[in-house]
């Protein structure tokens, strides 16, 4: 299983426009419910396969979207990057 990171912000607009920048950098972020192991700051996240983290960052710095946390999931345990 390929290990994913678990991106948060801090409402629903800022991850929409997440997910825009991350699509217009030509990355395939996943759309999903905030975990519940997560306080929820918004009611979701976006996943990305672990390997594009640096790009996904490196693309919303440019667009100035902040990421609230940054977490790893991997055989649905998630930790803290």
């Amino acid at each position: 299983m390929t290990a994913k990171v678990l991106l948060t912000f801090p409402n629903t607009r800022t991850a929409i426009a997440a997910e825009k920048a991350l699509l217009a950098a030509g990355l395939s972020p996943t759309v999903m419910p905030m975990p519940e192991a997560l306080s929820a700051q918004c009611g979701i996240v976006l996943s990305l396969p672990e390997a594009d983290l640096e790009h996904g960052r490196a693309a919303l710095e440019v667009a100035k979207i902040h990421i609230s946390a940054v977490y790893h999931l991997q055989n649905g345990k998630l930790s803290p990057l």
